[in-house]
Parts: C-alpha cells; sequence; structure tokens
C-alpha cells in the first residue's frame, strides 16, 4: 500500500479582490464583540501571555463540559497535529482520505508513512467503519479521521466512533478526530467529552471556522488527562498569544442562540447551492452535512480555475490532494448573492464545453 504523499496546497491565500469559495469559514462574519476583544487585546501586547493559555484553556473546557487538564490549546488545530505526530509518534499510521493534507503532512515530517483508508466516489465518500476497523486489526498505531470531513462533507455518528476508539483501545492504537468542522454539522454534537474519558481517543477543534479568524490561529484538543498532560509537555510554551486567547474566550461566550442561527443560516445555504449545482449536467454534487460542497466536474477541463477567476470567484482545487484527483473541487458555502454567481458561473462554463 503507497504511503499518502506530501501535499500543501491551501485555499484562501493570494485571493484578495475575489469571491473566495476555497476556504469553509463563516461568510457572515465574526460577532462584533470578538472584534472589540481583539482590539482590547491589542492595548496589551506589550505584556507576555500565559504561558499555557490557562484562561482560555479553563474557558474551553467549561464549554466542552470537561476538566481543564483534558484541554490542550495550541496555534490552530495545524500545530496540534504536528504536536501529536511528534509527542506521540506513531510508526504505521492509517488516515482517511481525502482530508485535509496537514494531518498526513505533520506525520511525514515526523518521519512516518501514513497509509490511506480511501472513501470511495462510488460509495458517495461515505465513512466505512469496518474498513477503518480493519486498519486498526492490521496493526495500526494511530488512525485519523474527520467528522464532517473536509473536502467531502461526509461525517460518522457518534457511536461509530466510539465503536472505533473501542477497537482503537483494544490494539494499542491512537484514534485522532478532526472536528474543526463539528459546529456546522447538521448534528454539532462533539465527541470531545467521550475523548476525556478514553486513554486511546484525542479530538481536535478549531475557532477559526465558526467566529471568522483564521488569521488568529487558534484551536484545541481534548483528550484524557495523562495524554493531555504529555502533550503540554511536549509543546512550545507561548503557543497561543495574548489577543489570540482574548479572542477565544470572547467566541465561547457568544450565545448559543448565535451559533444555531448561524448554523440554520448555512444548512438553508447549503441546501439551495446544492440543488442548483445539481441542475448543471455537467456537476456531479456529493452530499455533505458541512459547510461546503465537493462537486465533480465531468470532462475534467482544465480551464474551469481560469474561467472562475475571469468572474471574480476562486474555488479549491482539488486536483494534488491525495484521495480525490482531477476534476474534483470544494466550495464553502457562502451568502445567497455570491452563491447565485457561482452557479451563473458554472453554468455558463458547462454550456460553454458541454
Amino acid at each position: 500500500m503507497d504511503a499518502i504523499a506530501f501535499d500543501r496546497n491551501h485555499g484562501g491565500a493570494g485571493n484578495r479582490g475575489l469571491i473566495d469559495f476555497s476556504v469553509s469559514v463563516n461568510p457572515f462574519g465574526l460577532p462584533t464583540a470578538v472584534l472589540e476583544a481583539y482590539h482590547r487585546a491589542a492595548q496589551t501586547i506589550g505584556v507576555y501571555p500565559e504561558p499555557y493559555a490557562a484562561t482560555l484553556t479553563a474557558r474551553i473546557a467549561e464549554y466542552l463540559d470537561v476538566a481543564p487538564d483534558n484541554v490542550v490549546a495550541g496555534n490552530g488545530s495545524t500545530q496540534l497535529f504536528y504536536l501529536i505526530a511528534r509527542a506521540l509518534r506513531p510508526r504505521r499510521p492509517f488516515v482517511v482520505i481525502p482530508a485535509f493534507s496537514e494531518i498526513a503532512n505533520s506525520l511525514l515530517t515526523s518521519g512516518a508513512a501514513p497509509s490511506p483508508i480511501n472513501l470511495r466516489r462510488e460509495l458517495g465518500y461515505r465513512f466505512d467503519v469496518d474498513e477503518i476497523c480493519a486498519a486498526v486489526d492490521s496493526g495500526a498505531d494511530a488512525v485519523f479521521l474527520a467528522r464532517p470531513n473536509s473536502p467531502t462533507g461526509s461525517s460518522i455518528e457518534l457511536a461509530a466512533v466510539r465503536a472505533i476508539a473501542r477497537r482503537c483501545a483494544a490494539r494499542g492504537c491512537w484514534c485522532v478526530v478532526d472536528e474543526a468542522f463539528i459546529e456546522f454539522a447538521d448534528d454539532p454534537s462533539s465527541s470531545a467529552a467521550m475523548a476525556a474519558q478514553h486513554e486511546r481517543l484525542l479530538v481536535l477543534r478549531s475557532m477559526t471556522k465558526l467566529y471568522a479568524v483564521p488569521g488568529l490561529r487558534l484551536g484545541y484538543l481534548a483528550a484524557a488527562r495523562t495524554v493531555a498532560g504529555e502533550l503540554r509537555r511536549a509543546l512550545e510554551p507561548w503557543s497561543v498569544s495574548g489577543p489570540a486567547a482574548a479572542v477565544g474566550v470572547a467566541c465561547l461566550a457568544q450565545p448559543q442562540s448565535w451559533r444555531d442561527q448561524i448554523r440554520s443560516l448555512l444548512r438553508v445555504e447549503r441546501t439551495y447551492l446544492e440543488r442548483e449545482l445539481s441542475k448543471i449536467p455537467a456537476l456531479e454534487v456529493f452530499p455533505s452535512e458541512a459547510n461546503f460542497l465537493m462537486f465533480a466536474l465531468r470532462g475534467e477541463p482544465a480551464s474551469l480555475i481560469a474561467h472562475l477567476r475571469q468572474h471574480g470567484i476562486v474555488v479549491r482545487d482539488l486536483a494534488s490532494l491525495p484521495g480525490a484527483g482531477p476534476g474534483l473541487y470544494r466550495v464553502g458555502v457562502r451568502a445567497r448573492p455570491d452563491n447565485d454567481r457561482l452557479v451563473e458561473a458554472l453554468a455558463a462554463f458547462a454550456g460553454r464545453v458541454e
């Protein structure tokens, strides 16, 4: 079985002035209280932050209903993937792909050669729990998966996570779950509280997606106390800046009604965008439970990206992403005017190449 290749093509960079569908961040923007917290925190940049963001960690723990000792805050969930790879040092990891490429990258840079568990197109990129468990039984010492998964939008239920984690525990294997997009999911129930009670389960979360603060780099993980303690000792101090920690506290102070409203708005827009894109004969749109959609362009013409840029639009081209390939694209769900503009541009392109 071939190892997963290194890939560092990401959305979001160099797209100023364009409607950026290449990222999957809350398009309605950050809450006013969060922006105000950032401005207040900017006045304290002459003071060292807490080495391990204790105040923020306590607030995260309260939000997850776990103990602070179960939480590690970091400079985005990406840093925490690299921390896991460096500190736990899995030698035979498996990654469910296609997925966020920095999961495999973190393992590769720590000397491991991650093997793929492929989500298959003919099955709508749905998860196969039996296949994941078979990888564990084959000798895996870590399995990495996401719920919901990016870029496919497919997800896995909590009961399935529990079953996989139990199989991992029985085999001495780590189960690492990426929940960066869980708060956009149709069912936002997290497995973080489960991780606090399970010696082999780690759950990573991002604060940049829902709260629309990707420039701050802020994420956290939940794990059993002994595991979280081991990871914290291996983490660089001051990984979370003072402004980022203050913004994180303000994000978590938002009422649940705000989160529910954003999720509801995006669900309506996702349903609309999926329906309209599915009307274009040249596209195959895959079911999603998140705030983005993946679609395949039949015929795989190389000029789509240039065509969309001419219309002021950029999407995530998945040609180089392991487990995806040429002709596959991901689009973040945005507000209705932007979504309509994307549909019009794709329809015009499809009409031109038919």
